[in-house]
């Protein structure tokens, strides 16, 4: 019987689906938990919410990021699976700093090449063509955050409650919405669909 159910589901089953389609829909979930770690971290700098928390929030989704950009890369999308590597360190440090104490000094410095990093990538991106341009301004939205984390981290400037508000907000323009439409196959720039 078992057989059975598993012939008729392979027969309905496509072995090969469309890899911008299996893609897309991965890099809908890399936005969604990277939207989660936005939010957490937003909350904590406002102070509604209890670090430790956050920071095993940012470890397991480091650890899960990590794993999409080298499938990512396997697919064929490496240049991806390089800027899902920066968040992922960005979560791996932040985490040491929630759960562990350390000093956040480090990341300061990690957030200003990252910002180099998001400055490239929304670079890149314009230069992909139209169906892009939503990844341009993600990229310099995340570049605005990251330099403004480095000017409070390491340069101790009083800017906390706007970092914290702005990765509120990040998390649902930047990550959230467009992770749900990724994963729902409302927007999808690599296949060339909706």
């Amino acid at each position: 019987m078992l057989q059975e159910v598993l012939s008729v589901l392979s027969s309905s089953i496509p072995l090969q689906a469309n890899p911008a389609v299996a893609m897309e829909g991965l890099l809908g979930v890399v936005f969604l938990l990277v939207g989660f770690v936005f939010f957490g971290n937003g909350m904590t700098l406002l102070g509604k919410t209890g670090a430790k928390e956050i920071g095993v929030l940012n470890l397991a989704v480091a650890v899960f990021i990590a794993i999409a950009a080298w499938k990512l890369h396997t697919l064929g999308l490496t240049a991806a699976t390089g800027l899902i590597c920066v968040f992922a360190l960005i979560y791996f440090m932040v985490a040491g700093i929630f759960i562990l104490g350390h000093d956040a000094k480090g990341l300061g410095w990690f957030c200003l090449f990252a910002f180099i990093v998001f400055i490239w990538y929304g670079i890149f991106f314009a230069g992909l063509g139209k169906a892009f341009y939503p990844f341009t301004f993600f990229c310099w939205a995340w570049a605005l955050l990251v330099i403004l984390a480095f000017l409070a981290l390491s340069l101790g400037r009083p800017l906390a409650p706007v970092v914290g508000w702005l990765f509120v907000v990040e998390a649902f323009i930047t990550l959230l919405i467009p992770g749900m439409m990724l994963l729902t196959g409302k927007w999808q720039p690599l296949s060339g669909g909706a």
